[in-house]
């Protein structure tokens, strides 16, 4: 089961805005000189200058966080309600932008699913970074089993919000469902190379698969029979078994 999506806060994203980028992490010093440059430059005085610099960074910080938001609130209505029930309007309402700017950071609705995407695509990959920081190839399974676990309560009322996204994209079809697989593929990835790493050689795929399928497979019961204490005995048995091989 992918929890990484249940935390659903929007990701740091950069300003994209060359003044932005040029002056981030610029001391004091630099920042006068870059205006007094500027200034010469263009003929207008470092006043004016330092104005139109700090109005551009401003609108970079604030286009920042109206996409974060909408995406945010994206991913949370979609989870609730599903994708193709959610629309670009309530989307704006829940983020409180105006419906005429989402058009400005997502022009069609498969923007915002292809945006998800790559959400829970970054998030997986950060959360495999600390999964790796575990000190075996058995450790760092038990600590992707750990996760499952740690979610239970959210299975248990909403479901997997990764599965159930995918799945849903899925029935549609499309690019934005091509684009989806990637999410469980890299997972399952993951998962056959600690078993590789555990010298479980042909045998890793399948063995992989099993685990995998373990997780989702809970998570769908769970949610059925709104129980959280099915993913916690499913999670302490899957872990008994990792520690056996």
């Amino acid at each position: 089961m992918l929890y990484l999506a249940i935390d659903c806060g929007p990701m740091e994203e950069r300003a994209t805005c060359p003044h932005s980028n040029a002056l981030s992490g610029t001391s004091g010093s630099g920042i006068v000189a870059g205006q007094k440059k500027a200034a010469d430059l263009t003929g207008l005085p470092v006043p004016i200058i330092s104005k139109l610099v700090d109005g551009l960074m401003h609108m970079a910080r604030t286009n920042i966080d109206k996409r974060s938001r909408l995406l945010s609130a994206a991913v949370e209505l979609t989870y609730q309600n599903g994708f193709e029930a959610t629309s670009l309007a309530d989307i704006a309402r829940e983020a409180k932008v105006p419906l005429g700017n989402v058009y400005y950071y997502f022009k069609t609705k498969d923007e915002i699913g292809e945006a998800i995407v790559e959400l829970r695509l970054a998030k997986l990959s950060a959360q495999r970074q600390r999964w790796n920081e575990a000190g075996s190839p058995k450790d760092r399974l038990c600590a992707c089993v750990q996760g499952v676990f740690e979610n239970k309560d959210c299975l248990a009322q909403l479901g997997c919000q990764v599965g159930t996204f995918c799945s849903e994209l899925h029935k549609a079809g499309g690019p934005v469902a091509t684009r989806a697989t990637e999410i469980f593929a890299q997972h399952l990835a993951w998962i056959e190379s600690q078993f590789r790493a555990l010298g479980k050689g042909k045998d890793s795929n399948g063995l992989a698969v099993h685990l995998l399928s373990a997780m989702q497979g809970v998570s769908v019961l769970a949610h059925t029979f709104h129980d959280s204490g099915l993913v916690a005995r499913e999670t302490k048995r899957l872990k008994s078994w990792i520690q056996s091989l």
